[in-house]
């Protein structure tokens, strides 16, 4: 396997570099380092003996494993969560289309792959868990994946009828409206041993009548394989209800938690760029118009939509009717660690940046801080792909760079000659030739001169007919170099993005098989240090 250090890409943060490559330049904002393994364990018996009884947990997210369709595969799972000792390897993730980004799948194999290491390396039971992000409302956001098709790159994307949905992801009933984005996307897989297999599964998981989040759920625990990790959604009344504790806090002492947040922004922002910005609360409210935020008020709240709420009055409403309570991006990490005994989070490189900011929330709530390890970042090179590397002496990163100036580069590179100089100070030397033998030929014989002046345009007219040969070769030439660049970067970096964020996971499914999602399981590498390139 093939490494690229994060500090060759500009698509990462300069916080998230140091957080993988400098981990002591931002220790302080951390519970432990990710590379200790005596941090890891050490947080892990900690985060077990903070929660002893699982029981309503447990019974909670085995009711949802059966609303998902996945709950004879997941009792083994629930089963070592119920068991007091065991800890919990969380990551999450938004509802994408198709089961999202290819990045989807790193975070939840870096998961699994951390709970194998835990249970085998520090005899710890460990259970992967899979935080479904259902709750957003951002339909924009999930509504589209990425596909290559050909040479070039395409996004299929749902569009049901109604428009600006505010209603939580996860909730969204799916409509006839995604038989168009099916057919769409059985149009742009190419025609494999394995299209037929996994159209009948997409088709049935987005089958009309289910949820996004059923959907997402099939998606993901196809390609992974049964019974490989347990998923949970926050948008559960028994489980908000768990959690009443936290929100009640949050409505009381909301200007404390702001507070803190400003102050470690404040931190940060010397050195880095702070992800989360303070928000009035950070607390959502559910309704029939949809999700929208709470901002407090002098008498209580009021939520964007105009309806306002004395204090008293959302505590009842929490007490009754927790479910109508949302957690945003800040309490989001607060109320998963109430619920479960979290030992790791596996968080991408924005959320890392998130985590830095959120120490002090932690202690406010009376949590402890779970390691935060970064995901596996990869690239899947195809053979095809890296041979057009090797061509132009190119990297990934090169990719990064615009494209017309990455050919531009490699064009430069390629063609050392210029033809149009080249010709130009030849043909000026043929001028110069003539010139020079015209007096000689006068003076022999006179009549010859037409000769000579005819015989200078006749070899003008073949010095001009070669140079358009040859540039139309040059051409031809530049014309293959932007194809094969063309290609190369609609692989890598699909968007102008990189390919782990920009294409769905579905496109190697279909030309890689069923075996796909195993395959990265055994091939990523627990060492996220740096960037993985894997050959599917």
């Amino acid at each position: 396997m093939k490494r690229i250090p994060f500090s060759t890409f500009s698509s990462f943060s300069t916080l998230f570099k140091d957080y993988t490559e400098h981990f002591e330049n931002l220790a302080p904002y951390f519970a432990g380092d990710f590379r200790s393994d005596d941090e890891l364990k050490s947080v892990a018996r900690q985060a077990a003996q903070n929660h002893p009884d699982r029981s309503a947990l447990v019974e909670a997210v085995a009711a949802q494993a059966i609303e998902f369709g996945v709950s004879s595969s997941s009792k083994q799972l629930l089963d070592k969560l119920k068991n007091p000792s065991s800890v919990a390897i969380v990551t999450g993730q938004q509802l994408g289309l198709f089961g999202g980004p290819l990045y989807t799948l790193y975070k939840v194999i870096t998961a699994i792959q951390l709970a194998d290491k835990y249970e085998r390396e520090f005899g710890i039971v460990a259970v992967p868990i899979f935080w479904l992000e259902g709750e957003d409302h951002d339909f924009d956001e999930i509504a589209a994946a990425g596909f290559l098709a050909g040479d070039d790159v395409t996004s299929l994307r749902y569009s049901p009828k109604e428009s600006g949905i505010k209603t939580a992801i996860g909730r969204l009933v799916i409509q006839e409206e995604m038989t168009q984005t099916l057919d769409a996307l059985e149009e742009t897989l190419q025609a494999t041993d394995f299209r037929n297999e996994l159209m009948s599964l997409v088709r049935g998981a987005y089958a009309p009548g289910r949820t996004m989040l059923q959907a997402f759920v099939t998606v993901i625990n196809a390609i992974l394989g049964d019974g490989r990790v347990l998923f949970i959604s926050p948008d559960d009344a028994a489980l908000k209800s768990l959690c009443s504790g936290l929100f009640g806090k949050e409505l009381v002492d909301f200007a404390t938690s702001a507070r803190l947040l400003e102050e470690a922004s404040a931190q940060l922002s010397g050195s880095y760029h702070a992800q989360v910005q303070t928000k009035p609360t950070n607390l959502f409210l559910h309704s029939e118009g949809g999700r929208t935020a709470l901002d407090a008020t002098s008498e209580g709240f009021k939520t964007r939509d105009g309806r306002s709420f004395e204090k008293d009055e959302l505590s009842a409403l929490l007490e009754e009717q927790p479910s109508l309570l949302s957690p945003n991006v800040v309490l989001r990490p607060l109320m998963q660690d109430t619920l479960l005994p979290t030992a790791v989070y596996v968080a991408g490189p924005g959320e890392v940046a998130y985590f830095a900011q959120f120490k002090a929330l932690y202690s406010w709530a009376g949590l402890q801080m779970p390691i935060i390890y970064p995901r596996a970042s990869a690239t899947l090179l195809e053979k095809r792909i890296d041979k057009i590397l090797d061509k132009y002496g190119l990297t990934i990163p090169s990719f990064e760079e615009q494209f017309d100036r990455l050919f531009g580069q490699v064009v430069v590179d390629q063609m050392e000659v210029d033809i149009e100089g080249a010709f130009k100070k030849a043909g000026s030397f043929l001028h110069q030739a003539i010139n020079e033998i015209k007096p000689l030929v006068e003076q022999v014989d006179r009549s010859l001169v037409k000769s000579t002046d005819a015989t200078r345009s006749g070899m003008l007219k073949e010095w001009t007919r070669l140079k358009e040969r040859v540039l139309k070769a040059e051409r031809s030439q530049q014309d293959v170099v932007k194809t094969q660049l063309f290609r190369a970067s609609s692989n890598l970096f699909p968007f102008e993005n990189p390919q782990e964020r920009a294409l769905s996971p579905l496109y190697f499914l279909n030309k890689y098989g069923p075996t796909f999602g195993q395959t990265l399981i055994s091939t990523l590498d627990l060492d996220t240090t740096s960037h993985q390139v894997i050959e599917p």
